[in-house]
């Protein structure tokens, strides 16, 4: 696999404030790995790495800046996928 992007599968939060539901943004649940579509390297397969469906995915505009850097930006080290982390090692 030439090139990996980045996918967040985001989880919806919403809080209830004065007795009203209100929706105060997505959060990321985990993040996923697709290989590049051939055709358009900045779009993902349709299937990540673990076999999801990565079109309700957003997409991370993230590279690593160097040999050895992960494959995820740091900050979301803890909601890896370990089943996409595992097929990029493999």
């Amino acid at each position: 696999m030439n090139s990996v992007i980045v996918l967040l599968e985001l989880e919806p939060a919403t809080e209830v404030i004065d007795s009203a539901e209100v929706d105060i943004g997505a959060r990321v649940r985990w993040v996923h790995a697709a290989g590049a579509d051939p055709d358009a390297q900045e779009d993902p397969l349709p299937r990540t790495l673990c076999g999801l469906d990565s079109s309700e995915m957003e997409h991370e505009h993230y590279r690593p800046s160097g040999p050895g850097d992960p494959w995820y930006p740091e900050e979301y080290r803890g909601r890896r996928c370990q089943e996409c982390d595992a097929a990029l090692r493999g």
